[in-house]
């Protein structure tokens, strides 16, 4: 395939990027690759004008949004040495209609992007062993697909109950050869925090009685790496005055043992974009514990 003079090796990483992330903003494009907004606006008006890029403004989101068309799918497909039947990449990505969808899906790129650089410039030599996004999913077999991370669980004190959840990412990292396993969930503050049929504590006791099932060791496989000792879900919620209404609501769900509380971690957004995320920032779910913790 040939390839656009235009095209420079950043911009073949910036192509990467946009399908491996989906949809990126042109701040966090600018994050990823350039020294100002201003080169990054250069450099994505040629990739758009050439054909490998598209870009959208939505609702509610300050600036433009892009995702990778065929050419740019071509290109990455191109890169990997696979076909193009291969990518997780359909004719139909685009402006998608539902803005709530795509603000919580930029602020869960927010963390993914933060998350990778801290493993980059960390001297706590913290790897990302890898990342599976809410949206990945694999095929039926008959023309349809299902989301790869949801799972379910038995309710502990009723086996007849399932709860069904799919978390906004998994992923896992290593230090000095010991893998750790995370959930990701990214609150919006929309939903209520004390119903325990939905929202925050349906997916609160989804974890706990995942923590207690052992069923995430599933996991193993994919990261190819020895058995977790456990996990953590980490919460990034948009006020501490909300993140303390979260711990109050967690606070009347019965656990045994009750310190499976201390797995599930939260903390804010403005902790995730002004301090790294491997600080002490992140409280336990338990109410009663004081303490901070980091990761690593």
């Amino acid at each position: 395939m040939s390839q656009d003079y235009h095209l420079m090796e950043r911009d073949i990483q910036v192509i990467l990027d946009v399908y491996k992330y989906r949809y990126l903003s042109v701040s966090q494009i600018t994050s990823l690759h350039f020294p100002s907004l201003q080169t990054t606006r250069r450099r994505l008006r040629v990739m758009t004008a050439d054909g490998y890029l598209e870009g959208f403004i939505a609702s509610g989101t300050p600036e433009s949004v892009y995702y990778v068309t065929r050419k740019g799918a071509e290109i990455v497909a191109a890169h990997l040495n696979v076909p193009l039947t291969s990518l997780k990449w359909v004719k139909s990505t685009r402006s998608p209609k539902d803005h709530y969808f795509l603000q919580h899906f930029l602020k869960t790129n927010d963390f993914r992007i933060a998350l990778t650089k801290a493993c980059h410039i960390s001297n706590l030599q913290i790897s990302l062993l890898g990342y599976i996004p809410e949206y990945y999913s694999e095929s039926t077999g008959k023309s349809g697909a299902v989301k790869y991370i949801r799972d379910f669980i038995c309710d502990v004190r009723d086996p007849a109950r399932l709860i069904h959840h799919t978390p906004d990412a998994v992923f896992a990292l290593e230090k000095d050869g010991n893998p750790a396993l995370f959930f990701l969930e990214i609150d919006r503050g929309t939903e209520v925090v004390n119903d325990p049929e939905k929202g925050f504590l349906k997916s609160f006791h989804f974890y706990l009685n995942y923590f207690v099932d052992g069923k995430y060791q599933k996991y193993s496989e994919d990261f190819r790496c020895s058995p977790f000792k456990s996990f953590r879900t980490l919460f990034v919620t948009t006020s501490q005055e909300r993140l303390d209404n979260m711990r109050r609501g967690a606070k009347e769900i019965y656990i045994d043992p009750p310190q499976v509380k201390r797995f599930i971690w939260l903390t804010t957004d403005d902790h995730i974009a002004r301090d790294s995320m491997f600080q002490p920032i992140w409280q336990s779910a338990d109410i009663n514990d004081k303490s901070l913790y980091k990761i690593g």
